[in-house]
């Protein structure tokens, strides 16, 4: 299953295992939120051995990057007028 939704190229990133539990190394747990149920099924990385890691949906859409163009603009606030 891809990750990129814009599908031009699969996005990858390269995760530490030392950080990970062998649950997320495995790919039965989400690398990010340690879910187990359902299986996590978003192929969001891999290891430096190159075996793949796995999100969730939610925290596989919280790891793209934001898009070119679209990052948010900071709130202005008028001053006061008296």
């Amino acid at each position: 299953m891809g990750w990129n939704p814009d599908g031009a190229e699969r996005l990858m990133l390269t995760f530490d295992p030392a950080g990970l539990t062998t649950t997320q190394r495995d790919g039965d747990a989400c690398v990010v939120c340690h879910k187990k149920w359902p299986r996590p099924r978003i192929k969001v990385g891999m290891l430096p051995d190159n075996a793949p890691v796995h999100a969730c949906d939610d925290c596989a859409e919280a790891l793209l990057p934001a898009p070119e163009g679209k990052v948010p603009l900071p709130r202005r606030s008028r001053a006061a007028m008296s």
